[in-house]
Protein backbone atom coordinates (compact mmCIF):
# COMPACT_ATOMS: atom_id res chain seq x y z
CA UNK A 1 0.00 0.00 0.00
CA UNK A 2 1.34 3.45 -0.42
CA UNK A 3 1.52 5.76 2.43
CA UNK A 4 0.14 9.21 3.03
CA UNK A 5 1.66 10.83 5.95
CA UNK A 6 -0.38 14.78 6.33
CA UNK A 7 0.07 17.58 9.47
CA UNK A 8 -0.43 20.95 9.10
CA UNK A 9 -0.04 24.07 11.50
CA UNK A 10 -1.22 27.70 12.12
CA UNK A 11 0.14 30.44 14.13
CA UNK A 12 0.72 34.14 14.26
CA UNK A 13 3.01 33.82 11.34
CA UNK A 14 0.97 32.31 9.32
CA UNK A 15 -1.20 28.72 8.17
CA UNK A 16 1.34 25.88 6.58
CA UNK A 17 0.89 22.08 5.67
CA UNK A 18 3.43 19.43 4.85
CA UNK A 19 2.12 16.35 2.38
CA UNK A 20 4.66 13.06 2.11
CA UNK A 21 3.55 9.95 0.01
CA UNK A 22 5.73 6.98 0.44
CA UNK A 23 5.92 4.43 -2.53
CA UNK A 24 5.78 1.02 -1.68
CA UNK A 25 9.62 0.69 -2.24
CA UNK A 26 10.18 3.50 -0.26
CA UNK A 27 10.20 6.80 -2.69
CA UNK A 28 9.51 9.91 -1.15
CA UNK A 29 7.31 12.55 -2.54
CA UNK A 30 7.03 15.70 -0.76
CA UNK A 31 5.55 19.11 -0.70
CA UNK A 32 4.74 22.00 1.16
CA UNK A 33 1.77 23.99 0.97
CA UNK A 34 1.27 27.92 2.31
CA UNK A 35 -2.21 29.00 3.08
CA UNK A 36 -2.77 32.66 1.97
CA UNK A 37 -5.94 32.77 3.93
CA UNK A 38 -6.64 32.49 8.33
CA UNK A 39 -7.75 29.03 9.22
CA UNK A 40 -7.56 27.29 12.37
CA UNK A 41 -5.22 24.09 12.92
CA UNK A 42 -8.23 21.92 12.07
CA UNK A 43 -8.71 23.87 8.54
CA UNK A 44 -5.38 23.70 8.20
CA UNK A 45 -5.31 19.76 8.80
CA UNK A 46 -8.43 18.91 6.34
CA UNK A 47 -6.57 21.30 3.73
CA UNK A 48 -3.13 18.77 4.10
CA UNK A 49 -5.28 15.87 4.34
CA UNK A 50 -7.38 17.12 0.61
CA UNK A 51 -3.81 18.35 -0.71
CA UNK A 52 -2.31 14.73 -0.47
CA UNK A 53 -5.99 12.88 -1.67
CA UNK A 54 -5.77 14.90 -4.41
CA UNK A 55 -2.21 14.23 -5.25
CA UNK A 56 -2.69 10.47 -4.94
CA UNK A 57 -5.71 10.65 -6.98
CA UNK A 58 -3.73 11.90 -9.99
CA UNK A 59 -1.24 8.94 -9.10
CA UNK A 60 -4.30 6.43 -9.98
CA UNK A 61 -3.41 4.69 -6.53
CA UNK A 62 -5.67 1.66 -5.48
CA UNK A 63 -4.36 0.95 -2.14
CA UNK A 64 -3.69 4.01 0.46
CA UNK A 65 -3.19 4.21 4.03
CA UNK A 66 -3.43 7.30 5.33
CA UNK A 67 -1.66 8.64 8.52
CA UNK A 68 -2.29 12.13 10.55
CA UNK A 69 -1.61 13.35 13.71
CA UNK A 70 -5.04 14.72 14.46
CA UNK A 71 -7.49 13.19 16.43
CA UNK A 72 -10.58 15.38 15.09
CA UNK A 73 -9.46 15.01 11.49
CA UNK A 74 -8.80 10.89 11.52
CA UNK A 75 -11.67 9.83 13.37
CA UNK A 76 -14.33 12.46 11.37
CA UNK A 77 -13.13 11.14 8.15
CA UNK A 78 -13.50 7.33 9.37
CA UNK A 79 -16.90 8.06 10.51
CA UNK A 80 -16.16 8.15 14.40
CA UNK A 81 -17.01 11.65 14.90
CA UNK A 82 -19.31 13.66 13.61
CA UNK A 83 -18.99 17.31 12.17
CA UNK A 84 -20.85 20.05 13.82
CA UNK A 85 -19.48 23.13 12.67
CA UNK A 86 -20.44 24.42 9.40
CA UNK A 87 -17.01 24.23 8.35
CA UNK A 88 -15.94 21.06 9.35
CA UNK A 89 -19.10 19.62 7.26
CA UNK A 90 -18.09 21.23 4.05
CA UNK A 91 -14.81 19.87 4.82
CA UNK A 92 -15.53 16.35 5.43
CA UNK A 93 -17.95 16.27 2.34
CA UNK A 94 -14.41 17.44 0.15
CA UNK A 95 -12.93 14.46 1.97
CA UNK A 96 -15.13 11.69 1.54
CA UNK A 97 -15.81 12.99 -2.08
CA UNK A 98 -12.29 12.62 -2.68
CA UNK A 99 -11.89 8.79 -0.83
CA UNK A 100 -14.55 7.35 -3.59
CA UNK A 101 -11.83 7.28 -5.70
CA UNK A 102 -9.69 4.97 -4.07
CA UNK A 103 -11.23 0.94 -3.73
CA UNK A 104 -9.09 0.10 -0.32
CA UNK A 105 -7.80 2.94 1.89
CA UNK A 106 -7.54 3.01 6.06
CA UNK A 107 -7.40 6.32 8.37
CA UNK A 108 -5.36 6.14 11.40
CA UNK A 109 -4.02 8.48 14.21
CA UNK A 110 -0.36 8.42 14.93
CA UNK A 111 1.88 9.99 17.75
CA UNK A 112 3.29 13.40 16.74
CA UNK A 113 6.93 12.05 17.25
CA UNK A 114 6.21 9.40 14.50
CA UNK A 115 4.99 12.40 12.25
CA UNK A 116 8.17 14.68 12.67
CA UNK A 117 9.22 14.60 8.77
CA UNK A 118 5.88 15.95 7.66
CA UNK A 119 5.78 18.29 10.61
CA UNK A 120 9.02 19.67 9.63
CA UNK A 121 8.05 19.52 5.85
CA UNK A 122 4.97 21.67 7.24
CA UNK A 123 6.84 24.22 8.83
CA UNK A 124 10.26 24.33 6.26
CA UNK A 125 12.13 23.53 8.42
CA UNK A 126 15.99 22.78 7.87
CA UNK A 127 15.78 18.82 9.90
CA UNK A 128 14.44 17.16 6.85
CA UNK A 129 15.58 13.36 7.35
CA UNK A 130 17.46 13.00 3.94
CA UNK A 131 20.91 12.13 3.07
CA UNK A 132 20.93 14.75 -0.25
CA UNK A 133 19.67 17.32 -1.33
CA UNK A 134 16.54 17.75 -3.69
CA UNK A 135 13.95 20.35 -4.25
CA UNK A 136 10.57 20.20 -2.65
CA UNK A 137 7.29 21.73 -4.92
CA UNK A 138 5.75 24.45 -2.75
CA UNK A 139 2.08 25.38 -3.63
CA UNK A 140 0.24 28.29 -2.25
CA UNK A 141 -3.92 28.36 -1.66
CA UNK A 142 -5.31 31.55 -1.79
CA UNK A 143 -8.77 30.73 -0.86
CA UNK A 144 -10.13 27.65 1.08
CA UNK A 145 -10.92 24.67 -0.69
CA UNK A 146 -14.36 24.55 0.22
CA UNK A 147 -14.96 27.66 -1.65
CA UNK A 148 -16.02 27.04 -4.87
CA UNK A 149 -13.69 29.18 -7.70
CA UNK A 150 -15.22 31.50 -10.04
CA UNK A 151 -14.35 30.93 -13.80
CA UNK A 152 -13.79 33.47 -16.09
CA UNK A 153 -14.60 33.45 -19.46
CA UNK A 154 -11.41 34.74 -21.40
CA UNK A 155 -12.45 34.61 -25.24
CA UNK A 156 -15.53 36.82 -23.63
CA UNK A 157 -13.32 38.99 -22.03
CA UNK A 158 -10.74 39.33 -25.62
CA UNK A 159 -14.29 40.04 -27.58
CA UNK A 160 -14.89 43.08 -25.59
CA UNK A 161 -14.18 46.31 -27.50
CA UNK A 162 -10.51 47.68 -26.18
CA UNK A 163 -8.99 51.07 -27.22
CA UNK A 164 -6.54 49.76 -29.52
CA UNK A 165 -9.42 49.05 -32.18
CA UNK A 166 -9.72 52.84 -33.90
CA UNK A 167 -6.15 53.12 -33.99
CA UNK A 168 -5.42 49.71 -35.49
CA UNK A 169 -9.25 50.38 -37.90
CA UNK A 170 -8.03 53.54 -38.68
CA UNK A 171 -3.89 52.67 -39.99
CA UNK A 172 -5.00 48.81 -41.51
CA UNK A 173 -7.84 50.02 -43.43
CA UNK A 174 -8.39 53.83 -42.80
CA UNK A 175 -11.51 53.66 -41.17
CA UNK A 176 -13.00 56.47 -38.67
CA UNK A 177 -15.54 57.54 -36.19
CA UNK A 178 -18.60 59.35 -38.19
CA UNK A 179 -18.40 62.00 -35.76
CA UNK A 180 -16.12 64.28 -36.68
CA UNK A 181 -14.80 65.15 -33.29
CA UNK A 182 -14.19 61.53 -32.42
CA UNK A 183 -12.34 61.49 -36.33
CA UNK A 184 -9.89 64.22 -35.22
CA UNK A 185 -8.75 62.87 -32.14
CA UNK A 186 -8.34 59.16 -33.48
CA UNK A 187 -6.24 60.79 -36.36
CA UNK A 188 -4.19 62.82 -33.35
CA UNK A 189 -3.89 59.49 -31.96
CA UNK A 190 -2.75 57.40 -34.08
CA UNK A 191 -0.31 59.91 -35.33
CA UNK A 192 1.99 58.34 -32.49
CA UNK A 193 1.17 54.72 -33.47
CA UNK A 194 2.56 52.34 -36.04
CA UNK A 195 1.44 48.46 -36.69
CA UNK A 196 4.31 46.39 -36.65
CA UNK A 197 3.71 42.00 -36.93
CA UNK A 198 -0.16 42.44 -36.47
CA UNK A 199 0.61 44.69 -33.15
CA UNK A 200 0.07 47.82 -31.99
CA UNK A 201 3.51 49.59 -31.53
CA UNK A 202 4.15 53.30 -29.81
CA UNK A 203 6.61 55.56 -30.95
CA UNK A 204 8.65 56.94 -27.89
CA UNK A 205 11.37 59.68 -28.40
CA UNK A 206 13.15 59.26 -25.46
CA UNK A 207 13.13 55.65 -25.24
CA UNK A 208 12.00 52.29 -27.02
CA UNK A 209 9.40 51.84 -28.71
CA UNK A 210 6.48 50.89 -26.58
CA UNK A 211 4.11 47.63 -27.37
CA UNK A 212 0.66 48.53 -27.06
CA UNK A 213 -1.11 45.64 -24.33
CA UNK A 214 -4.71 45.32 -23.48
CA UNK A 215 -6.62 43.61 -20.50
CA UNK A 216 -5.91 40.93 -19.36
CA UNK A 217 -2.25 41.01 -20.70
CA UNK A 218 -1.55 44.33 -18.74
CA UNK A 219 -2.13 42.16 -15.32
CA UNK A 220 0.31 39.91 -16.71
CA UNK A 221 2.86 42.42 -17.25
CA UNK A 222 2.08 43.89 -13.82
CA UNK A 223 2.64 40.80 -12.11
CA UNK A 224 5.99 39.56 -13.70
CA UNK A 225 7.24 42.80 -13.56
CA UNK A 226 6.31 43.59 -9.61
CA UNK A 227 6.19 39.93 -8.12
CA UNK A 228 9.16 38.50 -10.42
CA UNK A 229 12.32 37.27 -9.84
CA UNK A 230 13.76 41.16 -10.25
CA UNK A 231 10.57 42.74 -9.35
CA UNK A 232 10.25 46.01 -6.57
CA UNK A 233 7.66 47.02 -3.83
CA UNK A 234 8.63 50.76 -4.41
CA UNK A 235 4.72 51.76 -5.53
CA UNK A 236 2.50 52.44 -8.29
CA UNK A 237 4.59 55.17 -9.69
CA UNK A 238 7.61 52.95 -9.94
CA UNK A 239 5.63 50.14 -11.11
CA UNK A 240 4.12 51.99 -13.92
CA UNK A 241 7.73 53.56 -14.63
CA UNK A 242 9.08 50.45 -15.10
CA UNK A 243 6.88 49.21 -17.49
CA UNK A 244 7.26 51.60 -19.33
CA UNK A 245 11.28 51.30 -19.38
CA UNK A 246 10.86 48.04 -20.37
CA UNK A 247 9.18 48.72 -23.27
CA UNK A 248 5.32 48.58 -22.51
CA UNK A 249 1.95 51.02 -22.47
CA UNK A 250 -1.72 51.11 -22.37
CA UNK A 251 -3.40 54.73 -21.39
CA UNK A 252 -4.71 53.18 -17.66
CA UNK A 253 -0.78 52.10 -16.39
CA UNK A 254 -1.06 54.01 -13.84
CA UNK A 255 -4.02 53.85 -12.48
CA UNK A 256 -3.86 50.00 -13.02
CA UNK A 257 -0.59 49.65 -11.22
CA UNK A 258 -2.02 51.84 -8.34
CA UNK A 259 -4.89 49.51 -8.12
CA UNK A 260 -2.71 46.25 -8.25
CA UNK A 261 -0.42 47.71 -5.38
CA UNK A 262 -3.27 48.45 -3.18
CA UNK A 263 -3.64 44.58 -3.24
CA UNK A 264 -0.15 43.69 -2.38
CA UNK A 265 0.39 42.74 1.24
CA UNK A 266 4.17 43.46 0.93
CA UNK A 267 3.20 46.89 -0.30
CA UNK A 268 0.42 47.93 2.25
CA UNK A 269 2.44 46.36 5.18
CA UNK A 270 5.96 47.76 4.33
CA UNK A 271 5.01 50.77 3.06
CA UNK A 272 6.74 54.31 4.83
CA UNK A 273 3.53 56.10 6.65
CA UNK A 274 3.51 59.83 6.88
CA UNK A 275 4.19 61.29 10.08
CA UNK A 276 5.39 58.27 11.24
CA UNK A 277 7.57 58.20 14.00
CA UNK A 278 11.34 56.20 13.80
CA UNK A 279 10.12 54.51 16.38
CA UNK A 280 8.36 53.74 19.22
CA UNK A 281 7.50 56.79 21.78
CA UNK A 282 9.26 55.99 25.29
CA UNK A 283 7.63 57.49 28.76
CA UNK A 284 10.16 59.34 30.19
CA UNK A 285 9.98 59.75 34.65
CA UNK A 286 10.52 63.20 34.43
CA UNK A 287 7.78 65.16 36.60
CA UNK A 288 9.20 68.48 36.25
CA UNK A 289 11.47 70.05 34.50
CA UNK A 290 15.51 69.72 35.45
CA UNK A 291 14.52 67.30 37.94
CA UNK A 292 16.47 64.74 35.49
CA UNK A 293 19.56 65.64 33.56
CA UNK A 294 20.97 62.96 30.42
CA UNK A 295 24.93 64.20 29.84
CA UNK A 296 27.54 62.91 27.74
CA UNK A 297 30.81 63.85 26.16
CA UNK A 298 31.25 64.71 22.09
CA UNK A 299 34.32 64.17 20.36
CA UNK A 300 37.15 64.71 19.13
CA UNK A 301 36.30 67.30 17.06
CA UNK A 302 38.29 69.85 14.87
CA UNK A 303 40.18 71.57 16.95
CA UNK A 304 38.94 75.59 18.31
CA UNK A 305 40.87 78.26 19.95
CA UNK A 306 42.89 76.98 23.02
CA UNK A 307 43.30 73.57 22.26
CA UNK A 308 39.13 72.46 22.79
CA UNK A 309 38.61 69.34 20.79
CA UNK A 310 35.93 68.02 23.18
CA UNK A 311 32.58 68.59 24.09
CA UNK A 312 30.34 68.20 27.14
CA UNK A 313 26.81 68.51 26.72
CA UNK A 314 23.36 68.28 29.18
CA UNK A 315 19.72 67.83 27.89
CA UNK A 316 16.97 68.32 30.31
CA UNK A 317 14.81 65.30 30.19
CA UNK A 318 11.37 67.64 30.62
CA UNK A 319 11.76 70.83 28.51
CA UNK A 320 14.87 69.54 26.12
CA UNK A 321 16.65 72.78 27.31
CA UNK A 322 20.39 72.01 26.03
CA UNK A 323 23.44 73.51 28.35
CA UNK A 324 26.71 72.65 26.57
CA UNK A 325 30.41 73.57 26.70
CA UNK A 326 34.21 73.07 25.05
CA UNK A 327 36.25 71.62 26.99
CA UNK A 328 40.10 70.65 26.07
CA UNK A 329 40.29 68.26 28.29
CA UNK A 330 37.75 65.68 29.75
CA UNK A 331 39.16 65.62 33.87
CA UNK A 332 37.45 64.93 36.73
CA UNK A 333 37.81 68.69 37.83
CA UNK A 334 36.42 70.10 34.35
CA UNK A 335 33.29 67.16 34.08
CA UNK A 336 32.57 69.04 38.07
CA UNK A 337 33.32 72.67 36.84
CA UNK A 338 30.48 72.03 34.16
CA UNK A 339 27.83 70.55 36.47
CA UNK A 340 28.36 73.58 39.02
CA UNK A 341 28.36 76.27 37.12
CA UNK A 342 25.86 74.88 34.23
CA UNK A 343 23.11 72.84 35.95
CA UNK A 344 23.26 73.21 39.29
CA UNK A 345 24.00 77.08 39.68
CA UNK A 346 21.60 77.97 37.42
CA UNK A 347 18.41 75.43 37.55
CA UNK A 348 19.17 74.10 41.41
CA UNK A 349 20.72 70.41 42.03
CA UNK A 350 18.57 67.84 39.96
CA UNK A 351 17.98 64.21 41.39
CA UNK A 352 19.52 62.63 38.73
CA UNK A 353 22.04 62.69 36.15
CA UNK A 354 22.07 59.95 33.52
CA UNK A 355 25.46 58.79 31.50
CA UNK A 356 26.76 55.90 29.63
CA UNK A 357 29.56 56.22 32.50
CA UNK A 358 31.92 57.63 29.62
Amino acid sequence: MWQLRVDGASNQKGARAGVVITTPDGTLLEQAITLGFPASNNEVEYEALLAGLRLTKELAIKKLAIYSDSQLITNQASGEYMAKHPRMILYLDKVQELLKAFPTFTIQQVPRAENAHVDALASLGSALDTQFRRSIPVEHLDQPSIEEIELIDTMQIDEDPSWQDPIIDYLTNGNLPAYKSEARKVQQKAARYYMHDNKLIRRSYSGPHLTCMKYPQTLEVLCKIHDGECGNHFGDRSLAQKALNIGYFWPTMLHDSAEYVKKCDRCQRYKPIPNLPAEVYHSQNSPWPFMQWAIDLVGPLPPAPAKKEMMIVATDYFTKWIEAEALSSTKEADVERFIWRNIICRFGCPQSLVTDNG
